[in-house]
This record gives C-alpha cells, structure tokens and sequence, in this order.
C-alpha cells in the first residue's frame, strides 16, 4: 500500500511540476520572448560571455521585449529571481534539457520554440532572428510611425 501512496504522490508532483513550466511560460505569453540559456552551471564560460552580451546589449534586449532565463544544474535564475526547484526542474523537462545540457532556445510571443541552438550562437543572430519574425516587424514600423529608430541586431 506504501508503495501505491508513493508512486500517486510522485505523479502529483510530476504534474504539478508540468503545470509550473506551462505557467512561467504562459505568463510570458504576448508580452515577452524569452531566451532560455540553459547549462550545467551559471559559472559556465559559454554562459559568462552571453551575460556579458545581454548586458552590454541590454538596449536591444529591452526593446526586443526578451527576457533571460537561466537553467543550471547547479544553480538557476530567472532575471536574478531564483526558480524553486520544481519550477526549474518542470522547465526543463518541457524543453528535455538533460543537466549536461547547453544550448539556449528561444520562445516567441506566442509560446513556441524559434529556436533551439548551441549555447555559443552569436546573440546578433538572436536579434536578428527575432527583428524577422512578424510581430517585431509591427513593433518596427510603430517605432518608425513615432519617429523612433530600432536598435541594430
């Protein structure tokens, strides 16, 4: 009888898990892309140059409306929140990212994957990708009709 109270309790907790990942993503869902850098650890030197990326380019991530989540193995963060570890373990389980994993994926406004790429891929092709896609383009030619300038990718 252990055995089935158990196994019932690990289900719930799976699901709840899924449901915690379906709603750090949906609450992102039409306001915000997201870039998800995941690897074994925050200290990874992959994950070290892209932070300095985003930071240096914190104008064009603003403006792309992008938010970066971070899935370490060892630690994780979230725009210098700290995921519980449900939350980051059900992201990472709906995106199969394995504690050795290094890659990061890009999520459109519409909650889908854009992409799936190597940790190392220049963030300008990032920026460039999402200067593309349609609803960037609308929100280009609205800064245009208010006579702003995007930024470069």
């Amino acid at each position: 009888m252990s055995a089935l109270i158990h196994r019932t309790t690990l289900l719930w907790a799976m699901l709840l898990s899924v449901a915690a990942a379906a709603q750090e993503i949906d609450h992102a869902l039409w306001e915000e892309r997201l870039l998800i850098l995941i690897a074994p650890s925050a200290d990874d030197p992959l994950v070290l140059r892209q932070k300095q990326v985003l930071h240096d380019r914190r104008d064009a991530v603003e403006e792309r409306r992008l938010r970066v989540i971070g899935l370490y193995a060892e630690h994780d963060d979230a725009n210098g929140q700290g995921l519980s570890s449900p939350r980051q373990h059900a992201i990472r389980q709906r995106f199969g990212a394995t504690p050795d994993t290094r890659e990061l994926i890009l999520v459109g406004l519409d909650g889908g994957i854009k992409r799936r790429a190597p940790l190392a891929t220049p963030l300008s092709e990032i920026f460039r990708q999402i200067d593309g896609m349609p609803m960037r383009r609308q929100e280009i030619e609205e800064r245009r009709r208010k006579g702003l300038t995007a930024t470069e990718p």
